[in-house]
């Protein structure tokens, strides 16, 4: 007996299951998946030490700050008397800082809510740091190519005529610092802002249960203090290297490449798990 041949239908059903469509909309789905919010602090952490390495480099090149913007705007506000004398345009450096991180806030708060779950999918922390990344290796090319003017080992360049290159690795610096306060936040991980301490110093010695042995939140402060300066302390000590300050943005640039890996292969958020009470209650 011979076997029937498939009929048009049948044909066409095997090529619509055989398309690769199911596979990119499981692989969508799987992106746009909350994460769970545990251990997330760690990735944050990896970030403050990122803040310390960009800032302390970025302030021996060229004297502002691209995440610590306090310090911006009182370099700012000196400006208006035109100080510090060596100095004469410094203001206008820390005012491209605090702008583009504003910039930066603002894009990548709009861009996180965007990708779903308040911008708590893997795609959408995964996609932030990615941008980051990005900025980061741009300025590090830009450093590592002598288009901006960088210190030469203890050596700093003259200071006159004005370099106004140096914005644009400022600009990009300070961009890609508000995404990193943008992440913490919608962790919930406001005790780690990965670019200031002011808030940290108070919260943590203010702390009632600070000297209280299980405390997760004091110690993620802690930590986020000691992160920040041991990220000051390799920028500075690596910027003055004969690796030089664009080596500072490279490994800045590929820890942030790192993250975005983590990110892309965090586990999914549990049934009914939330994201900041949970969090306080599972520890880090």
């Amino acid at each position: 007996m011979t076997t029937p041949l498939p009929t048009t239908s049948e044909k066409s059903s095997a090529t619509l299951s055989s398309s690769p469509q199911p596979r990119r909309s499981s692989l969508l789905t799987y992106l746009l998946i909350p994460i769970t919010p545990t251990f997330t602090s760690l990735p944050l952490l990896i970030s403050t030490f990122i803040s310390g390495l960009a800032d302390a480099a970025s302030y021996n090149a060229w004297s502002a700050f691209v995440s610590m913007q306090t310090g911006n705007t009182i370099f700012l506000a000196l400006g208006a008397s035109s100080q510090p004398l060596t100095r004469p345009y410094g203001w206008l450096k820390s005012l491209t800082s605090i702008i583009f991180f504003m910039l930066g806030c603002a894009f990548f708060a709009r861009l996180m809510r965007a990708l779903g779950h308040g911008g708590r999918t893997r795609l959408a922390l995964a996609g932030s740091f990615t941008i980051q990344a990005a900025l980061m290796f741009i300025a590090a090319g830009l450093a590592t190519g002598k288009v901006v003017p960088t210190p030469d080992g203890l050596i700093s360049p003259p200071a006159n005529p004005p370099m106004f290159v140096e914005l644009v690795p400022l600009a990009l610096l300070a961009f890609q610092a508000g995404g990193q306060i943008v992440a913490s936040r919608v962790l919930g991980h406001s005790e780690i802002p990965t670019t200031v301490l002011t808030s940290v110093y108070c919260d943590l010695t203010s702390d009632a249960g600070v000297l209280r042995g299980d405390n997760a939140v004091r110690d993620r402060r802690v930590m986020g203090v000691v992160c920040l300066v041991l990220g000051g302390i390799v920028g500075g000590w690596v910027s003055r290297s004969e690796a030089g300050l664009g080596t500072v943005f490279w490994i800045g640039g590929g820890l942030k490449c790192g993250l975005v890996g983590a990110w892309l292969g965090w586990k999914a958020e549990r049934e009914g798990e939330q994201g900041k009470g949970n969090r306080r209650r599972r520890g880090w």
